[in-house]
């Protein structure tokens, strides 16, 4: 069982510049990023199947997760 996790900007490079990758289902989405050697506070947006969640959401068959970055720069 598993689920897919799609990363967008800077985040891309922990899996080595890929859209996606499959993640095991009944982990939370911390301990998801955690293995990918994601830093959990890198990441400032959840959104499973179009819904915001938080990193504590745990991962169901068939999820579809997007993970987004925190925005930084300018002046």
């Amino acid at each position: 069982m598993a689920a897919i996790l799609k990363l967008f900007g800077i985040l891309k490079k922990y899996i080595q510049g890929a859209d996606q990758i499959m993640v095991p289902a009944n982990i939370t989405v911390r301990q998801a990023i955690t293995t990918l050697h994601i830093p959990p506070e890198i990441v400032a947006l959840v959104v499973v199947n179009g819904n915001q969640q938080s990193k504590e959401y745990i991962i169901q068959n068939d999820d579809e997760i997007k993970l987004l970055a925190i925005m930084g720069g300018g002046r």
